[in-house]
């Protein structure tokens, strides 16, 4: 009796916990899946916790936090219908400034763990495509020039700098 009584107490003082949040059991490269085919689909917003999850279990990883950067400025310029209209998915301006500070925050990590020239190339260049995109030509033009730098025979990257290049030589006319 005694033991059934021990047994009741024991088990009446356990707390109910909810199940843990699926995406918490992920692994990085569960969540990294998922982010890509999210965000692949357009749905940038929806993508950010399984690329923030990934960057969280893989923080020495290049790629985590580049794609966790891609997807912040993405979603800060992802839209909805809203009335019949297009409007900004985000609530605030003030919030897609920080997102996008954040994207710029994470660009310089995935490029502090990029070990080869090439893939730093590549974080820069779309650093670079970020800073063009809102209004940033010359820094737009500087990023691409270390990119090329960096990446001499990539004719991406060398092709947006000689167009950053042409713009701002022709008062910004494409």
């Amino acid at each position: 009796m005694a033991l059934a009584a021990a047994l009741w107490l024991s088990a009446r003082d356990r707390v109910w916990q909810a199940p843990a949040d699926p995406l918490l059991r992920m692994t990085a490269e569960q969540a990294f899946s998922k982010g890509l085919s999210l965000g692949g689909g357009g749905h940038h917003l929806a993508a950010l916790p399984y690329f923030r999850r990934a960057v969280n279990l893989e923080a020495d990883s290049w790629t985590a936090h580049q794609n966790y950067a891609s997807t912040l400025f993405n979603g800060a310029q992802e839209a909805r219908i809203h009335l019949g209209k297009d409007e900004p998915a985000t609530r605030s301006s003030l919030e897609r400034m920080i997102m996008i500070g954040e994207s710029l925050r994470q660009t310089d990590e995935a490029t502090n763990w990029a070990s080869e020239p090439t893939d730093r190339a590549m974080v820069i260049f779309q650093r670079a495509q970020a800073f063009h995109t809102f209004g940033f030509p010359l820094d737009a033009l500087m990023e691409f020039r270390k990119g090329t730098e960096l990446s001499p025979g990539d004719a991406v990257i060398a092709r947006a700098m000689n167009r950053a290049e042409e713009q701002l030589r022709s008062g910004g006319n494409p």
